[in-house]
């Protein structure tokens, strides 16, 4: 077994670095349930973050504010929690084995999914109460183009009478929200028969990056998935590292 002393943090967002500590926003964890997720900032000394490149695993985040990507953290730094009890999101435990262990990819593929739904719910920026929106639907305007990063919140494009029911400003046109969930269900576009559903912010089913972009409702969308991913719209993919998909390495 690995015997590492630093742990992933997929993705987070350099808010603030000094000489002694930094500050990062990343997906949170507080009391458990489905859509306790919030971004939150932690803070950490400088000293339980490995910053040195580990082969065969994604680049260090840039020690720098505004930067986006991987953070490598001691069990120290994993243990950090913020004033009102929150801790770094994880799905499992965190698994500590860089950098003495080789990093060994999760495989993922795109897939081309004709969607049924996609269902966005969580909180609108400024706002505490959970929403879900139908991409689909009649709040959402016939265009979206909707990258997730894991450290930063969804901009959606809104009609008017989704902007009326979620008691926006007459006239707003577009919203950030940070997703608890995003569902995309609906058919492959290789098998329009079957049906599948996906919600791309689990990490068992999904990459941890994702680009959804449509010009009009119904239109096809591409889904960085798992294998566990392609087995919910019942499909064999045919496997190939992220890395050379999207440029984006995706390790566990």
């Amino acid at each position: 077994m690995a015997s590492g002393t630093h742990a992933m943090v997929e993705q987070v967002r350099i808010e603030q670095v000094d000489g002694r500590v930094v500050r990062f926003s990343t997906r949170a964890s507080g009391s458990g349930l489905a859509d306790d997720c919030p971004r939150k900032t932690f803070t950490c000394a400088v000293s339980e973050v490995w910053t040195a490149p580990i082969a065969g695993a994604p680049a260090p985040v840039a020690m720098v504010a505004g930067a986006v990507g991987t953070l490598y953290l001691s069990r120290a730094g994993w243990a950090t929690v913020t004033v009102d009890g929150y801790r770094i999101f994880s799905a499992t435990e965190p698994d500590f084995k860089y950098p003495d262990a080789a990093a060994v990819p999760r495989m993922t593929s795109l897939l081309s999914v004709i969607p049924a739904r996609i269902i966005v719910r969580g909180t609108l920026d400024g706002h505490t109460e959970i929403v879900e929106i139908d991409l689909l639907g009649a709040d959402a305007a016939q265009a979206q183009d909707l990258l997730w990063r894991g450290a930063d919140a969804l901009e959606l494009r809104l009609t008017e009478r989704g902007a009326k029911r979620l008691g926006l400003a007459a006239g707003t046109t577009t919203v950030a929200l940070w997703p608890t969930k995003l569902t995309v269900a609906g058919a492959p576009s290789v098998s329009p028969t079957t049906a599948g559903e996906v919600d791309v912010l689990n990490n068992e089913l999904a990459a941890p990056m994702q680009h959804l972009k449509f010009a009009r409702h119904g239109a096809a969308v591409e889904l960085s998935l798992t294998q566990d991913g392609f087995a919910a719209f019942h499909v064999v993919p045919g496997l190939a590292p992220i890395a050379k998909l999207h440029g984006i390495p995706h390790h566990r």
